[in-house]
């Protein structure tokens, strides 16, 4: 018997025919989709639900004391939350998905799963947000995978995708829907210097590959390698993925610099070593209880980064050739507020009703014709788990 990373039924499959095994334990699997061997009796291998690796459900044993999934809800709230979503009994409403990230594939794909007509408008021709960025660090690509899923399954529920859309309200209103949920998610927030917001790049920048081999303004081969302030009070994956994708690069040399007391608390102790690894291998120095205040150009075209120690009160300064931060998303939320006036709710969440997953029924605008929500970083930074768990639970009382 074999239990480690089988993660998909093909690969089982190909194990046992071969004589590879007798026996294949699928646990992260079946956290994924615990009802992973009743689709392959009944025909919908297809429709399984994949398990990414991504070691959110053992992450959050140590930090919480129970399993979760970063792409299924469900598990660990089982009590409280189905695996199988039920058609709605009523009427059957037109809503509007804005964002195909993972918090608006996921309202899409519930919504579709209870009946209802579903338009999903995604200005990019690739869904995915943010989870797109991650997975392009290579070994994270199976992230890609929370959207494929998702992508399939709304195709298969007949959701209306609409790629390379810029939706804006007018698009919206033109649909006549009953319910619009904004999933636009968020873009990089620069906003917490104090000088110097358009001398730096951010994590998006390294992820999509316009600095994934930066060099020095008069590097030239033989030369010094490019020197690298990479800044991260945020947290989580993003800045750890960054500095990984840069260490690729044979020339540069990179200061991760946090105000924390350890690197990246969000990251758990099941996906650290892979980070501390390429840290230690590439001679990543690391910087803790710093913030970083201010950056101006030098006179040769350099950096020069301004740390502050809130518990010294002292500066110091770094002088590089790039400074890459990591401070969150701002919402995306032009379009929310273009559509409140014209809403029943006024854009109002009931959060006891959120809680309860029970259907939102706030009227705020009587002569309003239709309910509008948003979810994911349209509302604030936060991880995948947690937009997808957003729209699951915001949009499966529908």
């Amino acid at each position: 018997m074999h239990a480690a990373r089988i993660a998909d039924v093909a690969t089982a499959r190909h194990a046992l025919r071969e004589g590879l095994l007798d026996l294949v334990g699928m646990t992260r699997a079946q956290i994924a989709d615990p009802h992973l061997v009743a689709k392959v009796r009944a025909g919908q291998e297809d429709r399984i639900r994949p398990c990414v690796g991504a070691s959110y459900c053992l992450d959050a044993i140590y930090d919480s004391g129970d399993t979760k999934c970063i792409h299924n809800p469900a598990s660990g709230r089982e009590l409280h939350v189905p695996h199988v979503i039920s058609p709605t009994i009523g009427r059957r409403r037109k809503a509007v998905v804005v964002g195909g990230g993972p918090a608006g594939l996921e309202a899409a794909r519930v919504l579709g799963e209870r009946g209802h007509d579903v338009v999903l408008f995604e200005a990019s021709d690739q869904p995915g947000g943010q989870i797109r960025l991650a997975a392009s660090n290579p070994r994270r690509g199976d992230l890609s995978q929370i959207v494929d899923w998702r992508l399939a399954e709304c195709k298969h529920l007949g959701v209306d995708l609409r790629l390379s859309t810029y939706a804006e309200a007018d698009d919206v209103l033109a649909e006549h829907p009953d319910l619009v949920i904004v999933a636009t998610g968020g873009t990089p927030n620069r906003s917490f210097l104090s000088e110097g917001e358009n001398l730096v790049a951010d994590t998006w920048d390294v992820m999509t590959g316009s600095l994934r081999r930066p060099r020095g303004p008069r590097a030239a081969p033989g030369e010094r390698p490019a020197e690298i302030l990479v800044y991260d009070d945020h947290g989580g994956f993003p800045a750890m993925d960054a500095v990984e994708v840069l260490t690729a690069s044979a020339d540069v040399r990179i200061e991760y610099v946090t105000p924390e007391r350890t690197l990246a608390p969000d990251v758990g102790s099941m996906n650290s070593p892979a980070y501390l690894r390429a840290f230690t291998a590439h001679g990543v120095t690391t910087t803790l209880a710093q913030r970083l205040r201010a950056v101006r150009r030098t006179g040769d075209g350099r950096l020069t980064a301004t740390l502050y120690s809130e518990y010294t009160e002292a500066e110091t300064e770094r002088i590089v050739d790039h400074v890459i931060v990591e401070h969150g998303t701002l919402p995306n939320d032009e379009l929310y507020f273009d559509l409140v006036p014209g809403s029943t709710n006024l854009g109002e969440v009931d959060l006891r009703a959120l809680l309860a997953h029970e259907e939102q029924t706030v009227v705020r605008n009587e002569a309003g014709r239709y309910q509008l929500f948003r979810i994911g970083d349209a509302v604030a930074a936060r991880n995948v788990h947690a937009a997808i768990y957003d729209a699951l639970r915001l949009c499966l009382p529908v």
